[in-house]
């Protein structure tokens, strides 16, 4: 059995949408990265990629459905979420300085990583987001 990643129903092991909520499910194995559904990667993979440059506006508008485009939007919340922490800093002068600029290129290293990982049809989560909350479900 597993559980469905955005209502929590328990649900049966070979059911790709949920009865409860009726999303598709997302196989999450042992707490490693999803595995999602080969079609809804094919259809949404371009959205996906999108929303790391929208900050996940596009993929909510287009493909809301989508469990790959909703996962990329998640990671692409996250990144915006830390870019608004980067700035946050910058307002403390000399060290803050120094802390937001390397925050900054490390989350824009962490983008162009999820863009690529997006277009390639990955659910690889981004470096410091694996563990963290699902913001959009």
């Amino acid at each position: 059995m597993k559980y469905c990643p955005h209502c929590g129903a328990e649900i049966a092991d070979d059911v790709r949408f949920c009865p409860t909520c009726g999303k598709e499910t997302v196989i999450v194995v042992n707490n490693q990265d999803p595995q999602f559904d080969p079609q809804d990667i094919a259809d949404n993979k371009m959205l996906a990629m999108l929303g790391y440059l929208t900050m996940g506006v596009l993929p909510m508008i287009g493909c809301r459905n989508s469990a790959f485009a909703m996962h990329h939007v998640n990671q692409a919340l996250w990144i915006f979420i830390g870019s608004l922490l980067c700035g946050l800093v910058c307002i403390i002068p000399i060290l803050g300085w120094i802390v937001g600029a390397i925050g900054s290129i490390f989350l824009l290293v962490c983008e162009i990583i999820g863009i690529i990982r997006a277009l390639k049809g990955s659910g690889a989560y981004l470096p410091f987001i694996k563990g963290l909350p699902v913001i959009i479900k």
